[in-house]
């Protein structure tokens, strides 16, 4: 009987430890507004520089690239019925990388 319950305390001991184990709960990822509001009536794409000082990109390429991401993703955040503003902030996707992305502004 004794070595019953040493094998069942050393069992759900191992099954436990991982999830003590686990780190604690992530917080949100926080968001940089970048101070660039797209009108939906009549989208400009915002400046080359604009971009670079942005993302921290230097490579023309790269920044082409990024503005058209960017671009795309206000396009699809001004379908969204009663949108008539596009606020563009920076998000982190990994490890020391970020993105721009469109968000939905409130109309006020």
């Amino acid at each position: 009987m004794n070595r019953r319950l040493r094998f069942a305390a050393v069992l759900l001991t191992a099954c436990i430890a991982p999830a003590f184990a686990q780190e604690g709960a992530a917080t949100l990822p926080s968001v940089r507004v970048t101070g660039y509001v797209a009108d939906c009536a009549s989208p400009r794409l915002p400046t080359q520089r604009q971009i670079e000082a942005w993302t921290d990109l230097h490579n023309f390429g790269q920044v082409y690239a990024a503005r058209e991401r960017l671009m795309a993703g206000i396009g699809r955040a001004c379908q969204g019925r009663g949108v008539d503003h596009v606020q563009v902030v920076m998000r982190p996707i990994a490890q020391g990388e970020t993105r721009l992305v469109a968000m939905v502004q409130p109309v006020r």
